[in-house]
């Protein structure tokens, strides 16, 4: 065996071990990436030492002593394999007992609906059927034994893991007789950010998106004559009935109809098909759902996709590439076989007589490709990130077969070359998973939105507020001559007049310096405050007032935050927002000193002042909130 260095996979694993290490540059300054700035929160030890690993793995000496060492390996993995059931389940407990603590996209949102809003109300309902109606069914279920929605659906997210993994084992077994193949087919496929759906993650796209995978792995297995054609329908018409956007893998299905057999095969598709579908709308129906109207778009949606030049806009494409390295991180790898199996073989011509496989593999990447970028998400991309997680699978169960095709074409040496880089490969996607799960476990991560914030009562440990009557204030003297009705301190509300935005106050008249005495819990937590300039003082001149969060710990006195408003700055006229992080205090005695002083001038006309809706929030700000201020 050769020990020369092939540049290519040295290439791939300087990148791969940059990028972990750096977090996508994070490190170095730079926080564009958002798919890899969750890395921020994995001990620099670990990404060093993933580095390390990834970029062993392309050095000759390792990847040689893998090649001398793979009879030995293939056999003693066929040896030790599991049954399919019993891998199935043990993944199913490992979701169980890492699942994630940070919930995404519309989940708080989605909780409150199945806690306050009837099945029939629910305006998610036509947007997920079976999703909806079995998530309220199982929240029905749980409630006697205390469970709330976030259990029931929770559960449903394990229960789609578990189909799955027993999906990809079953695609391991009918696409390679490699049981070295099989593991690395495996490990291509749960190597992802879609992962993450079946760590009991809260939202809405774990069935549909295991189901549009098993469907294709089912069309798989009709090929090799190992699956009714009747099942592959049913099951794509179920992962449809959970959400719609499985419709972009049933295309692939054409590659099953044979001539002769096609009108025949059609009917069987659709009436196999259609028996989810059917069930669930009818079951809705009887329960008092309304029809799903198209007034305004489908289920209130005027607009489900982009306009081709919204689509290719530089930033649309920015982010859903990142989102595709969220969801398929090898995908760099995929497009590299896509365009060489193009190059090499003309196109369609490159498959060989009878490798229908291979064409359903990539009829079904290339209809999820088409959703992934031009489906119109109401949130950001960095926020719903689950909804496009469905393309994942699909993708790289083209990408890791065509990579094998194209290596068993390949002279030895381009042979060996390619391995290689999908060795690299698969252990950076690997790294990445890992750590995507580990942080989403380790972690609460907040993005706290003000619009949002009855939704974060969930996540509130504390209202400040409620500390008042034990706060010690300096000085401790009126702002007027009058006692009553004059307090320097005081408990109160601030009403915008620009929206009419009502929040619960402690007035603070600069100069004004709160003690308040806290034990803080062992968990990670957060200030969530809103300071803000009195509305009826914004026209009484003076020089603004300056806030200052202090706090007075066993090893002295540290200030955490300050900021400037002046009312002759329109921004400053509103609610402000600030994130402090308390984590460095976990489980301590400490005093929280709240501080407004008057302005650079010293002057404290009109400096009333309030800290508005001061909550103590479990959990980790997101990394995508740069700075502990934002306006």
């Amino acid at each position: 065996m050769s020990r020369a260095w092939r540049p290519i996979p040295v290439a791939a694993a300087l990148a791969g071990a940059a990028l972990l290490i750096t977090a996508g540059g994070a490190t170095w300054g730079y926080t564009g990436w958002w798919a890899f700035a969750f890395l921020t929160f994995v001990p620099l030890s670990l990404r060093w030492a993933a580095g390390v690993l990834i970029m062993a793995t392309a050095t000759p000496f390792v990847f040689d002593w893998w090649q001398r060492r793979a009879v030995e390996i293939e056999a003693r993995l066929l040896r030790w394999a599991p049954s399919w059931w019993l891998a199935m389940l043990a993944a199913m407990t490992v979701f169980w007992l890492f699942r994630e603590r940070t919930w995404h996209g519309d989940a708080l949102y989605k909780l409150s609906l199945l806690e306050s809003t009837p099945l029939a109300s629910n305006p998610y309902i036509w947007k997920e059927p079976l999703d909806s109606l079995l998530e309220y069914t199982l929240t029905a279920w749980l409630r006697p034994l205390g469970a709330g929605p976030e259990t029931a659906i929770g559960l449903m997210s394990v229960a789609a893991g578990g189909v799955f993994v027993a999906m990809t084992w079953q695609a391991a077994h009918w696409l390679t007789g490699s049981a070295v193949r099989r593991v690395m087919l495996g490990v291509g496929v749960l190597a992802s950010g879609t992962t993450l759906l079946w760590f009991g993650h809260i939202e809405n796209y774990s069935w549909s998106t295991a189901l549009a995978f098993a469907t294709v792995v089912l069309a798989v297995g009709h090929l090799h004559g190992r699956v009714s054609l009747w099942v592959v329908g049913v099951v794509g018409g179920a992962a449809v009935s959970f959400h719609p956007q499985a419709a972009f893998v049933l295309p692939a299905l054409l590659v099953l109809l044979r001539r002769g057999q096609w009108l025949r095969q059609v009917l069987v598709l659709l009436c196999s098909g259609l028996l989810v579908p059917a069930m669930t709308a009818g079951l809705l129906l009887m329960l008092g759902a309304a029809p799903p109207g198209l007034n305004g778009g489908f289920a209130g949606d005027p607009q489900l996709f982009w306009t081709p030049a919204q689509a290719l806009s530089p930033a649309q494409l920015v982010d859903a590439l990142q989102n595709l390295w969220l969801i398929a991180p090898l995908w760099v790898l995929w497009l590299g076989a896509t365009v060489a199996l193009a190059l090499e073989g003309k196109g369609w011509k490159a498959f060989p007589q009878g490798a229908r496989v291979l064409l359903l593999l990539g009829t079904a990447a290339a209809g999820v490709m088409v959703y992934f970028f031009t489906f119109q998400n109401d949130l950001p991309r960095p926020r719903d990130w689950d909804l496009f997680a469905i393309a994942g699978p699909p993708l790289t169960l083209w990408g890791i077969t065509t990579w094998w095709w194209l290596g068993e074409r390949a002279s030895p040496r381009r042979a060996a070359m390619l391995s290689q880089v999908l060795a690299v490969g698969l252990l950076f996607a690997s790294c990445y998973t890992v750590f995507w799960v580990g942080v989403n476990h380790a972690y609460t991560l907040l993005r706290p939105d003000p619009a949002e914030r009855e939704r974060f009562l969930r996540y509130r440990l504390l209202d400040l507020t409620e500390l008042l009557p034990e706060a010690q204030v300096t000085p401790a003297t009126p702002i007027c001559a009058e006692a009553v009705g004059c307090e320097r301190v005081a408990l109160s509300e601030f009403t915008m007049p620009q929206n009419g935005d009502t929040r619960p106050v402690i007035f603070a008249h600069a100069p004004a310096e709160i003690t308040l005495p806290l034990t803080l819990p062992h968990e990670r937590t957060l200030l969530w405050l809103s300071p803000a300039l009195d509305p009826q003082a914004w026209d009484w001149g003076g020089d603004g007032v300056t806030f200052i969060v202090k706090v007075r710990a066993a090893d002295g006195e540290h200030t955490l935050w300050t900021q400037h408003f002046s009312p002759a700055r329109a921004a400053d006229l509103g609610w402000q927002q600030a994130f402090i992080p308390l984590d460095a205090y976990r489980g301590q005695r400490i005093d929280l000193v709240l501080v407004t002083d008057p302005g650079p001038a010293g002057d404290n006309t009109g400096d009333r002042a309030g800290w508005g809706m001061p909550w103590l929030l479990r959990g980790a700000l997101a990394p995508s909130i740069q700075h502990p201020s934002i306006r």
